[in-house]
């Protein structure tokens, strides 16, 4: 289980790392705040730090609220655009088929009397293809990093694209699925970077130059690409996460 403190009514998690030299302090895409510190660093110490360092969350926090992408919630009508890898497709209703959601590559096809699960039936659909989707291209993109997860899964994280864990493992959000490609493999290499560089030190973007020349533009479009899929809503997870096996190119 994640550690937890709280300071001046804002919660911060503690992700420490055997890696980890110094403090640092970020705030994720969700607007959750992450303290990252070393194992051995006292959670008394950690929080006189973070203390030191609310003027700059709380600014952090107010520029973040205006740049956060507005919650796009579909109604799941006949004529309903849904991204898959960068394409739109649109949304059938029909009164007859054998699963509650089905794409035939070309619209996507919803049962009428299921409509009112159709966020779940999205969300399983998007988790299942998005399992060896990703898969594939993580395997790819890791011969450029030259490193590779010990695992990787598929679960829903709020507003973050992705997330670097504990023992090598990638997560990353279902929604990825909705980008264009080419968004898709800078937060899959953002994310392989951070098992290098575990931060967003000069270093890591220096790296990150090396790998993808064009991150920089690849990330101001994600931005603006958010603005505009389908978050759904944000109240649940996935029923599981999707585990991919070991990266076996390590």
């Amino acid at each position: 289980m994640n550690e937890h403190f709280q300071l001046a009514g804002l919660e911060f998690e503690i992700r420490r790392s055997e890696r980890r030299k110094t403090l640092g302090l970020a705030i994720d895409r969700g607007g959750e705040l992450v303290v990252y510190a070393p194992v051995k660093t006292e959670q008394e110490e950690l929080v006189h730090w973070a203390q030191k360092k609310l003027i700059w969350v709380h600014r952090k926090l107010a520029l973040k609220e205006t740049m956060w992408p507005k919650i796009n919630k579909p109604e799941y009508v006949s004529g309903e655009m849904f991204f898959y890898l960068g394409h739109s497709y649109k949304l059938t209703l029909v009164e007859h088929q054998k699963s509650p959601l089905v794409f035939d590559g070309n619209r996507f096809t919803l049962l009428r009397s299921a409509r009112e699960e159709a966020e779940g039936e999205f969300r399983k659909w998007y988790a299942s293809k998005g399992a060896s989707w990703i898969a594939s291209r993580v395997k790819l993109l890791a011969r450029k990093t030259t490193v590779g997860p010990s695992r990787i899964a598929l679960r829903n994280l709020g507003f973050r694209w992705g997330s670097c864990g504990k023992n090598d493992v990638l997560f990353f959000d279902w929604r990825l699925l909705q980008l264009p490609v080419r968004l898709a493999d800078y937060v899959l290499c953002h994310e392989l970077l951070h098992l290098r560089i575990p931060n967003h030190s000069h270093a890591f973007w220096s790296l990150f130059d090396g790998v993808q020349p064009d991150w920089e533009e690849r990330k101001s479009a994600l931005a603006a690409q958010a603005q505009i899929i389908h978050w759904f809503a944000d109240t649940q997870s996935c029923s599981r996460d999707r585990f991919m096996p070991r990266n076996q190119d390590r």
